[in-house]
């Protein structure tokens, strides 16, 4: 156990980064405070979540880009959880433009190398790789270019539009992780997130890229496991409380301010650690600067009778579905961010031409029946289904502050900033959540040292 001296640590925000960051830091022997204004331990990062025993459990799949592992690092320290909660994620990423044959890319070994290794001839695969490592170092200005729908193609000069596929893929990127039009997106953004350095475009590094993150065991196992190990460490719990304010002097935060009227008042060598979505981040600390963008993903799922082995995702250039995710009993759609749900009664008109198209598309693209697994309600000729009112997996930030993540600073020496929209260079989702806890931990060791 690290020598440290009597400073005290609050975390604000009990979900999945403050739990992490908290538990670390107990175990680490130092005096933990963890604030929620619910329950901390409880997960908020699988949005949508159903836990009534009809739904199965439903929520949104996490197939995320962790080339380095760093999730399943974090959980293994303990063994108690088990280590299926983290999956090698079998991803597909179709891309047709115009009339065009499409291009079924696999994306187990990252979206770069699988779009310059489709290229025919050296030239080719040169111009891909240079187009995608260039994006990281676009003008904020510069915006993604959405494809062209395949409804819109009525004429054959529109239909032999040449396009590039990588174009197309940065598009159906865009549109799934950050639940935005490829247009509000900066280049900048994506090639940060997405495209590798140069020296990582070549190597020959066979190991996956993509992972899925299991929400039942993460909810059922894994925070738990956290949370009897935090109380164990001699941990403290303040739930239900919601932070108002933090008064502080220009070199140091030294109160905190809840909106039930207590008041914490930090000594010299307290630290504080906000680990909270965007938009209560700002409202806390204004002086960050950030300005957060909602952002809605419009999410469906069909009940299936046959499981699926294992997480699989379909990412497709397709005007009505963006995304299909095989999860357990549930095929969970993510639909196009221009279709719009019908509130009255063709509802049900619309979930058919939805699962139509899933059939069609899992066909097409992972060579998989869903008729045969599927459940049909009776009188319809699709399965059960619920929408998700699902809040996107990323941080909401406008595209350009996204981008310059990087620039951010918190005002005050004793505060630290924790969670997925730290550090920058990662793409946003439970690889970036790890990668900042594991940065903010060492700047606490660092600061309770001195």
């Amino acid at each position: 156990m690290a020598s440290f001296t009597s400073g005290r640590l609050h975390v604000i925000g009990g979900g999945l980064a403050g739990s992490a960051l908290a538990t670390l830091m107990a175990e680490d022997g130092i005096d933990v405070t963890l604030y929620d204004e619910a329950e901390p331990f409880e997960s908020r990062w699988t949005r949508g979540m159903q836990t009534a025993p009809e739904s199965h459990k439903t929520a949104e799949p996490e197939i995320f880009h962790d080339p380095d592992g760093v999730v399943a690092d974090y959980f293994a320290r303990w063994p108690e959880i088990p280590t299926k909660l983290i999956r090698p994620a079998h991803c597909v990423m179709g891309l047709k433009r115009g009339r065009r044959k499409p291009a079924i890319i696999t994306l187990d070994q990252g979206i770069s190398r699988a779009l310059i290794a489709r290229r025919l001839g050296f030239i080719a695969r040169a111009y891909t790789a240079f187009s995608l490592w260039q994006n990281r170092y676009a003008s904020e200005e510069s915006r993604v270019e959405g494809t062209i729908a395949s409804g819109m193609l009525e004429s054959d000069e529109q239909a032999n539009v040449p396009g590039t596929y990588h174009r197309d893929a940065l598009a159906v990127l865009a549109e799934v992780l950050f639940s935005m039009p490829a247009h509000r997106c900066s280049k900048a953004l994506l090639g940060r997130v997405m495209t590798p350095k140069a020296s990582k475009l070549f190597s020959k590094s066979h190991e996956p890229v993509f992972s899925a993150i299991d929400p039942i065991i993460l909810n059922d196992i894994a925070l738990p496991a956290l949370r009897e190990r935090f109380i164990t460490s001699g941990g403290s719990i303040k739930a239900n409380t919601k932070l108002g304010d933090i008064d502080s002097t220009s070199d140091y935060a030294t109160d905190l301010l809840f909106d039930d009227d207590s008041q914490i008042v930090l000594k010299p060598n307290d630290a504080v650690v906000l680990a909270l979505h965007p938009k209560p981040l700002c409202d806390a600390v204004p002086d960050i600067g950030m300005t957060p963008a909602p952002a809605k993903r419009q999410t469906m799922a069909f009940e299936l009778k046959r499981p699926f082995a294992e997480p699989r995702c379909l990412l497709v250039s397709d005007d009505i579905v963006r995304a299909i995710y095989c999860n357990r009993r549930h095929l969970q759609v993510s639909l196009n961010s221009g279709l719009h749900i019908p509130n009255d009664g063709t509802i049900d008109q619309f979930a058919h031409r939805i699962w139509q198209r899933c059939v069609w598309l899992c066909d097409q693209y992972l060579n998989l029946d869903l008729q045969v697994r599927s459940e049909n309600a009776e009188g319809f000729d699709h399965p059960n289904y619920r929408f998700i009112d699902a809040e996107a997996p990323f941080p909401e930030l406008s595209p350009g502050l996204a981008a310059l993540r990087h620039r951010l600073q918190p005002p005050w020496k004793n505060l630290f900033l924790c969670g997925d929209s730290f550090p920058a260079e990662h793409a946003p989702g439970p690889a970036a959540l790890f990668t900042s806890v594991k940065q903010v931990r060492q700047q606490l060791q660092a600061f309770f040292s001195n």
